[in-house]
């Protein structure tokens, strides 16, 4: 399931972010990569744990918390630190998969879910589209400033060369409370209708309905 977050983040939210990166200390993105993906990383990355990473990071984490989307799609237990990523003219990320775990301070998680956050605007770049290969074909997303993208992380995906300018992104992993992709979808389907019923006004009946049901399955499947 890939699902687009597009009111994410405010003007006033994204210009803050965005000027707190221009300073910033980017560095070579291979020195994140394992194994082959290091072969297909092309792109620059500031230091999770410098300050001007760790403040931005927790605005955009203030945010996705606060997206009643992104926490009925993620249904989130974990996040880790966001990551910036800077893709310049040249630059782009070929076919990879996400680890299956990834540390923490605390530990490691299990990485359910992969969000990006487009920074920039469309306009700025030409190519880093952001494309997915399952076994439903090729999709392609790219995102406007202030939107985001969640998708499974087990995806094989890529960044696309960017031709033109400068492509910005945050990027960041979820384990999530329920494990399954599949159950997810179901969980996210029914709080969709739901929220789509209190808001047609239909009957409260109705809603609830499907409420009960959403959350039900929710305490069978959801692991603490």
């Amino acid at each position: 399931m890939i699902v687009t977050l597009p009111d994410l983040l405010d003007r006033s939210t994204l210009e803050s972010v965005r000027q707190s990166l221009v300073g910033a200390p980017w560095q070579d993105g291979k020195g994140s990569a394992h194994g082959k993906a290091r072969e297909a990383k092309h792109n620059l990355v500031v230091p999770v744990e410098h300050p001007v990473s760790v403040a931005a990071g927790r605005l955009l984490l203030e945010r996705l918390s606060q997206h009643e989307g992104f926490k009925a799609a993620a249904l989130p237990k974990v996040i880790l630190p966001l990551k910036f990523c800077r893709y310049d003219t040249g630059m782009g990320y070929g076919d990879h998969l996400d680890l299956p775990l990834m540390g923490t301070a605390t530990g490691g998680i299990r990485t359910d879910i992969s969000v990006t956050v487009f920074l920039s605007e469309g306009s700025d770049y030409e190519g880093g589209d952001l494309v997915f290969e399952s076994e439903y074909g090729t999709q392609r997303v790219r995102g406007q400033a202030g939107e985001a993208v969640l998708y499974p992380a087990s995806t094989l995906h890529r960044v696309e060369p960017v031709v033109r300018g400068t492509r910005l992104v945050a990027i960041s992993w979820i384990q999530s409370l329920v494990r399954d992709a599949a159950k997810r979808k179901l969980l996210f389907d029914l709080a969709q209708v739901a929220t789509s019923l209190d808001a047609s006004g239909s009957s409260a009946e109705e809603a609830r309905t499907v409420r009960k049901s959403q959350f039900n399955l929710l305490r069978m499947w959801a692991e603490q």
